[in-house]
């Protein structure tokens, strides 16, 4: 194949977005080393013309996911240094064990069977979050201003929301969404979870 030929394939563009099947890649690495300088130069004008492209057709997120956005990446620092004055909304990213950490001092040293344990750590800005070991399951509840999740510490149980039923265990974190019925049956003798709710804006 010339390089002009090689060129024209599209071999290039797929080796840049990482797409070459074996074949390709060895043609790739042939003429590599055949025409390194026309190669290389090519490369850097298809990287140029895809930045273009990619700057061009951009398209804006939403005032209200940008927001978002931020709110998720300066949690995510905060999460680096979190204190029990300075506490992160827990998401999907949350540690676990540094979670459970920071609350060890809080956790009930022994407690009858059937007992459910609560312990508000912030209750500010439209926030709620509250240590919880529960030896019950929990009934079925329905938020409609509150946006509820839960992070899982130690023990294991079944999330049902609506017809969908999900298992959890430590490290799993879920989010409710508004107006669906939603129960907690544990799988285990315990369960330690941090409970968060936070008010919706009217």
């Amino acid at each position: 194949m010339d390089l002009a030929e090689f060129f024209k394939s599209g071999i290039l563009e797929l080796y840049l977005l990482g797409s070459l099947n074996l074949e390709e890649a060895a043609l790739m690495e042939q003429m590599r080393s055949k025409h390194p300088v026309e190669i290389s130069a090519e490369i850097k004008a298809l990287e140029y013309f895809f930045e273009q492209d990619a700057l061009q057709n951009a398209i804006k997120p939403s005032f209200a996911l940008d927001k978002k956005m931020e709110v998720v990446f300066a949690n995510l620092e905060l999460e680096h240094q979190m204190s029990i004055d300075r506490l992160p909304l827990i998401n999907p990213f949350s540690n676990p064990n540094a979670w459970l950490e920071l609350i060890s001092s809080y956790l009930p040293k022994e407690h009858k069977l059937t007992e459910r344990f609560g312990k508000i750590l912030r209750n500010t800005d439209g926030v709620m979050q509250m240590l919880v070991v529960s030896e019950t399951d929990i009934d079925e509840e329905v938020h409609e201003d509150l946006e509820e999740s839960f992070l899982i510490l130690k023990g294991t149980c079944t999330c049902t929301i609506g017809e969908t039923s999900f298992n959890m265990g430590p490290g799993d974190f879920m989010q409710i969404p508004l107006h669906e019925p939603h129960t907690v049956t544990l799988t285990s003798p315990s369960v330690t979870a941090i409970l968060q709710h936070v008010t919706v804006p009217v």
